[in-house]
């Protein structure tokens, strides 16, 4: 795997077309996709480039992005049933990127006959490039991390609960039941969450919508850190996952204890 080609590939994109366009977007650049969705210039143009770029490391894989597989959704099922390709969200947090807020990231995962074996994801504003081998483990810049311990008692517990797109009845019991934790912080991007829940500055993460997009790359990236994800019925995430809700704490005790106080 061309770990660090990919690595110098995603950072060279991201410094031609998000950088400039970051707390500097057009009205023109910015196009309304579907309730609460937006598209942008930079996300067009940092995925034709990625996938250009990805083209031409591996002339035989098969490599699409979200923008991509909104206008062709058989190029998903191609994906998964490739012997190589690679999925990316080109922007994930497009609305925070929107509003200048610094909380998005661009995701790629790289996969065999769709299975994840590598993942990518990048924080442009703070310059930092979270990578996962399957047989290598999970580093930041260059440097190994591993999940810590969570504390031992809920209401020590952060978390970053994603809980919008949940039907209105879940989500009223779960936000009620988030008051058990000493605090929620989700930051509406889950690239960016999945970095921090990495480094161990929350200590789990959950979501209703589970696009393959937004989180094969961040729950390989932090399972080969030694967290634990499940989609919220126990069973594991994978790329041929379906139905919603996905949970991820640094271990199994703290997943179940979680699942019981707020998901039941």
């Amino acid at each position: 795997m061309k770990i660090n080609e990919i690595s110098d590939l995603i950072r060279t994109v991201a410094s031609a077309e998000i950088n400039p366009r970051f707390r500097n977007l057009r009205e023109d650049e910015v196009v309304y996709k579907e309730p609460d969705e937006f598209v942008t210039a930079a996300d067009l143009a940092v995925e034709f480039a990625l996938i250009d770029g990805l083209r031409k490391l591996y002339p035989q894989a098969v490599v699409t992005g979200e923008e991509d597989v909104s206008k062709n959704p058989m190029r998903l099922v191609e994906l998964l049933d490739a012997d190589s390709g690679f999925l990316m969200d080109p922007i994930d947090g497009t609305n925070n990127f929107i509003k200048g807020n610094e909380r998005f990231a661009v995701m790629v995962a790289a996969l065999v006959h769709g299975k994840v074996i590598a993942s990518w994801i990048y924080l442009p504003v703070h310059d930092i490039m979270a990578v996962a081998e399957k047989g290598a483990g999970a580093f930041f810049n260059g440097e190994r991390m591993r999940v810590e311990p969570a504390p031992i008692n809920l209401s020590d517990l952060i978390g970053a609960a994603h809980t919008n797109r949940m039907p209105e009845k879940d989500r009223i019991v779960v936000r009620e039941n988030l008051k058990l934790i000493k605090i929620n912080k989700p930051s509406f991007c889950a690239g960016y969450d999945y970095v921090a829940l990495t480094k161990s500055e929350t200590h789990f993460s959950s979501y209703h919508r589970t696009l393959l997009w937004d989180h094969l790359p961040g729950t390989f990236l932090y399972s080969k850190a030694g967290g634990y994800v499940r989609g919220l019925d126990g069973k594991p995430y994978t790329s041929r996952s379906d139905g919603n809700g996905l949970l991820s704490a640094p271990d199994k005790d703290t997943w179940q204890l979680l699942r019981k106080a707020i998901y039941l």
